[in-house]
């Protein structure tokens, strides 16, 4: 049986192992194959061993070319063209025969051609091996683009698995991805990666595995791989994962709807196109950075500051800045707004004794409308009441959603990683590492001085801050508005965009600052443990009236930024307002947090003294006790001697007598220490006397604090 350049040879106990001729020798002694299926250089055979098993039927020559190309001219790419012709050029050049077939000399045409067509070896070898084993003929070195993608908007079916040979054999079986597969993979990705508790894809293929590719081990009672069965590789599984679901699908799948737009959605809008124009403040709370110490004593720790910022959306500007140690709370909330409407100059001289220019912080009005977060305090019935009293409009957020008002929620971020490396005290996340120091004892500032701080970094971020990212409007442009938070509010303001308003600082005291009810007494007018007095209540004799006819409640504003002073309304229009009386002068200026802090650290130290007070209470009553006993026996032994009993109807001789003993009793003591003790420095006869005026003196004290 004659054979010939590009028989193909199958085998018929494989029908997968073909083989193709590419050359037989000129005295017909061997010929040159390659496998079809799998390209490789050409291995020889003798004619005769060949022919052979074609007669006895172990190989059979096939007719249909399974490398056949139908491909015109003109449905080619550009790309393919040219990366055909360019290997055509090569095969050209180094395809001669025998030399080709000779492995040393393949080897030197090879090593040849790299050098002159910039081309490496590993190239040149791929396409001698895709020459060969796909037909010997020009289009035989096209590259495979056809396989790439979907065919006519449909997946490829595949007969066996697809993409590289595995490099390492093992016992699991693979297979090509069939649709019953394609069903196993999404219904335990639903079942096992899209859930709540977040595992990971490997913890998703594993449990799918055991679940429909394992069976029951007789011996052990566990599940074991069924290796009887193709198993999917998690390599398939990542694929198709990856072809069926796009990133965000897995977000809203696996964290939900929320999760997604708070931190994954794209950002592609603004909040300075939302606002308007000045006069939508945005307001929200956090915990700052820092320990802080009592301001009556730096040795007591009072721990983290509440913060409260309210920012103008438009120009970036800061509005006000609020710190208290008091939880977030209504109280807290109505002191952040009413330091956002009142004058900031005024504000930094009586809360902080801090001096200010006028035009470094000049925002003191009412705005049209303030965003808040779903915060208790923010959605309670108390904001309601005061913006309805003062015209604002309130706007609350989704829930969750702290990107809808991000200047605000950024500006916490920047001042309190500005100023926490100057702290002491600031919060250390690695101090809990080992050699690690506790920044809590490091804490020395005290809450007033913080806030001194806070003030500062606002200053500066309002009149100094570049906005290098803002979108400045034309008319911004063309009257070169820089993009400073300051100027942009200014701009703002000449503009009249933001439809500002003012209000008479009386009326925001009255609608913003808390309600609380004090106590008239005969002391003064009581309000948390303070006195306080005013003109009306001297001129109507408020506190006499207390002690004659008892104390009556009263309804005052105060501020809890300052104790200094309570308002008291007296009617629409008019208040009275209560200054401290001379006795607690000290708490001038102190904050109504500081205060009940102090009155609580006082109750804990009467708490902690309250065993020794009882144990020298106890030891007070058994020394009178035995004082008093030894009195009646020295009685009752003066009754059995037969003297005569007590003498009351002489009272005033018989004290005149005592004292006449007494004196007598005294001098002798005095004149047996002088004559006895001449040279003594110290004169021990006056030590009596000084004894007797200390404990005048400390009697006359107690009598006076009594008082008090």
């Amino acid at each position: 049986m004659q054979l010939v350049i590009n028989d193909l040879l199958q085998s018929t106990e494989n029908p997968e192992f073909i083989q193709r001729v590419v050359w037989v020798d000129n005295e017909h002694q061997l010929c040159f194959l390659v496998n079809v299926r799998e390209p490789s250089f050409p291995y020889s055979e003798e004619i005769h061993s060949i022919e052979s098993s074609l007669i006895k039927g172990e190989i059979t020559k096939v007719a249909t070319e399974p490398w056949a190309f139908s491909v015109k001219e003109e449905d080619l790419s550009g790309i393919e063209i040219e990366k055909r012709d360019k290997a055509w050029i090569v095969i050209n050049q180094i395809y001669l025969i025998p030399d080709i077939f000779i492995p040393k000399r393949r080897s030197e045409l090879i090593k040849m051609a790299s050098k002159d067509f910039f081309l490496s070896t590993k190239t040149i070898r791929q396409y001698l091996k895709r020459y060969w084993s796909r037909g010997m003929v020009k289009n035989a070195l096209l590259p495979d683009f056809n396989k790439c993608g979907k065919q006519q908007g449909k997946e490829r079916k595949y007969i066996k698995k697809a993409g590289r040979p595995f490099a390492y054999s093992s016992s699991i079986q693979r297979a090509a991805i069939t649709d019953e597969w394609k069903k196993i993979i999404r219904i335990s990705l639903e079942k096992y990666y899209f859930i709540r508790s977040k595992p990971s894809l490997k913890y998703a293929y594993q449990q799918m595995v055991k679940e429909y590719f394992s069976k029951e081990d007789e011996k052990s009672g566990y599940k074991v791989l069924d290796l009887d069965k193709p198993i999917i590789s998690y390599d398939q599984f990542y694929y198709w994962y990856r072809k069926w679901y796009k990133p965000e699908d897995a977000i809203h799948k696996r964290e939900g709807r929320r999760e997604f737009l708070q931190n994954y959605r794209a950002i592609t809008g603004s909040a300075t196109e939302d606002s308007m124009g000045i006069g939508t403040y945005a307001i929200d709370a956090t915990i700052g950075d820092v320990y802080l110490v009592s301001s009556f004593d730096r040795n007591i720790v009072i721990g983290r500051p509440v913060i409260y910022l309210t920012v103008d959306i438009f120009s970036r500007c800061i509005v006000s800045v609020y710190a208290g140690i008091q939880n977030m709370s209504k109280e807290s909330l109505r002191l952040a707004l009413a330091n956002a409407f009142e004058d900031k100059k005024e504000f930094c001289k009586r809360t902080l004794d801090m001096d200010i220019d006028e035009n470094d912080w000049p925002i003191h009005y009412l705005p049209h409308t303030i965003l808040a977060d779903r915060g208790s305090e923010l959605i309670s019935n108390e904001l309601t009441q005061i913006t309805a009293d003062l015209n604002i409009k309130i706007q609350n957020l989704g829930p969750y959603r702290p990107e809808l008002k991000a200047v605000c929620e950024k500006y916490f971020d920047i001042l309190q990683d500005h100023i926490s490396p100057f702290l002491p005290g600031a919060v250390q996340k690695d101090f809990m590492k080992r050699g690690g120091k506790d920044y809590r004892k490091k804490a020395v500032l005290n809450l007033n001085e913080y806030v001194q701080i806070l003030v500062r970094t606002v200053l500066y971020y309002n009149n100094h801050n570049y906005l290098s990212d803002y979108p400045l409007t034309q008319s911004m442009i063309a009257e070169k508005v820089p993009p400073i938070p300051i100027e942009i509010f200014k701009w703002g303001l000449r503009k009249g965009t933001g439809l500002l308003r003012t209000m008479p600082l009386d009326a925001i005291r009255s609608s913003v600052l808390p309600k609380a009810s004090a106590k008239i007494t005969p002391k003064g007018i009581n309000f948390g443990g303070l006195y306080y007095t005013c003109a009306k209540a001297l001129k109507e004799r408020w506190f006499s009236k207390a002690r004659i006819k008892g104390s009556w409640s009263m309804g005052v504003h105060y501020d809890p930024q300052d104790v200094s002073n309570i308002y008291i309304r007296i009617d629409r229009l008019n208040y009275e307002v209560c200054s401290l009386i001379e006795q607690y002068e000290m708490y001038r200026g102190v904050k109504m947090e500081e205060v009940v802090s102090l009155k609580t650290e006082r109750k804990q130290q009467e708490a902690e003294y309250e065993e020794s007070s009882l144990n020298g209470a106890i030891q007070l009553a058994q020394d009178i006790e035995e004082i008093v006993k030894m009195a009646k026996k020295e009685a009752n032994n003066q009754i059995l001697n037969g003297e005569v009993p007590k003498d009351i109807k002489n009272i005033r001789e018989n004290r005149e007598k005592e004292r006449e003993i007494f004196k007598r009793e005294k001098q002798t003591v005095v004149d047996q220490n002088n004559i006895g003790k001449q040279s003594n420095e110290v004169n021990h006869d006056t030590e009596p006397v000084k004894v007797l005026d200390i404990f005048r003196k400390k009697q006359k004290e107690v009598l006076y604090d009594g008082d008090n």
